[in-house]
């Protein structure tokens, strides 16, 4: 499995590029790519979700990819995107936007997080609550070089942002 770094980069990174050459800074504004990284990390939550579960049950309970690793929360949070995108939930057009906008990215990240997971040979149930296997994550053993990438990529996204002139975008 990716490292938290990595399924926040990654996330970050992508979101940043789809701002810059697709939708353009005034209808992708810099929060969504917040929140896109920090739903790039957002299943993880079920190791935290462990931890409280093991200190209260005095003993070892590991919830790690049971169900937050799940195509079921991207359809779920795509689906919310949709019905926010809607006259029904928000009369004004602003409102709509923002928070389809937000639903959307949060998908996004997600999804990103499970393609990484799958990329660096993490098996998760990704159909919970379905009870089918699904083996299909590649095991190429990158999660060996899990830190040298992180840092990689690290490097490859500030030399982009500085090429660029973006980085004072940042501050």
């Amino acid at each position: 499995m990716a490292l938290a770094v990595t399924h926040v980069l990654i996330t970050i990174v992508v979101l940043d590029l789809l701002r810059h050459y697709v939708f353009g800074k005034k209808h992708f504004p810099r929060y969504l790519i917040v929140v896109g990284g920090v739903a790039g990390l957002a299943p993880d939550f079920d190791i935290v979700i462990s931890w409280i579960v093991s200190f209260f049950s005095s003993g070892h309970v590991d919830l790690h990819g049971v169900f937050s690793h799940s195509l079921t929360f991207v359809l779920l949070f795509g689906l919310i995107g949709i019905i926010f995108s809607s006259d029904y939930v928000f009369k004004h057009k602003a409102d709509r936007r923002k928070w389809s906008s937000i639903f959307f990215v949060i998908a996004f990240g997600w999804t990103m997080h499970l393609f990484l997971d799958c990329l660096y040979g993490g098996y998760k149930s990704f159909l919970w609550p379905l009870q089918i296997a699904t083996n299909f994550c590649p095991q190429w053993g990158v999660q060996d070089h899990a830190a040298s990438i992180d840092a990689i990529l690290l490097i490859l996204w500030i030399v982009h942002e500085e090429m660029h002139g973006y980085v004072r975008d940042w501050f």
